[in-house]
């Protein structure tokens, strides 16, 4: 914790001027500790909903893989020449902004591809299925470590700013006020003995 004071003149302005400084850092400080909170809340959300959507897409991954030998397996490359053949519309990924508390990270919405309207095999359609589903969990986690990740940073800066006010100017200006008084009131004091003395002079003098 730093001991040092502000440089300032010991003048009653300057006082007044620290006062008002001390309020507003007060203030900004209240503000930006209620913005931490919220932040390490967000953030905690959002790493719960990475979390979950990592243990999917390892599960569905595995799934699909071994889904995948099973039919090249069975079909050869025949199967993904025909499953290429129905897709109408690929599946495609918009990419853009989210302004999470005033934190901007990347974000992606996923659109699901269709198809045509030819019967094929349910296992197949159902392979299918799960292809396209375990891509959009991938965007999605995507999504949610880039959250983390920005979320993460803006709590440290944050967290930085707190400290620096908790710690040092706060203190720093509440021990230079301090000072101030100290000063201004030894000013008083000494002010006030030396019209003492003024008087019992005075006193003295028209008494000879």
């Amino acid at each position: 914790m730093s001991t040092s004071l502000q440089r300032v003149r010991p003048t009653k302005i300057e006082l007044i001027k620290l006062r008002r400084r001390l309020e507003l850092a007060r203030k900004v400080h209240k503000i930006l500790r209620e913005r931490l909170t919220i932040l390490i809340n967000e953030f905690f959300t959002r790493l719960r909903e990475a979390v979950e959507l990592r243990k999917a897409v390892y599960s569905k991954l595995t799934k699909v893989y071994l889904d995948t030998l099973i039919l090249y397996g069975a079909y050869g490359e025949n199967l993904f020449d025909h499953m290429k053949g129905l897709t109408s519309k690929p599946m495609t990924a918009v990419v853009g902004l989210e302004n999470i508390m005033g934190v901007k990270t990347h974000s992606a919405i996923v659109s699901k591809p269709s198809y045509t309207e030819e019967q094929i095999i349910p296992y197949i359609q159902t392979y299918r299925a799960q292809v396209v589903e375990l891509l959009s969990n991938i965007v999605n986690l995507g999504r949610a470590d880039k959250a983390v990740e920005s979320l993460g940073k803006e709590i440290v800066r944050t967290k930085r700013k707190v400290n620096a006010l908790e710690y040092y100017f706060i203190p720093a200006i509440e021990r230079t006020v301090r000072y101030l008084r100290m000063k201004f009131e030894e000013r008083e004091r000494e002010e006030k003995a030396r019209m003492k003395r003024v008087k019992q002079v005075l006193t003295r003098r028209k008494a000879l």
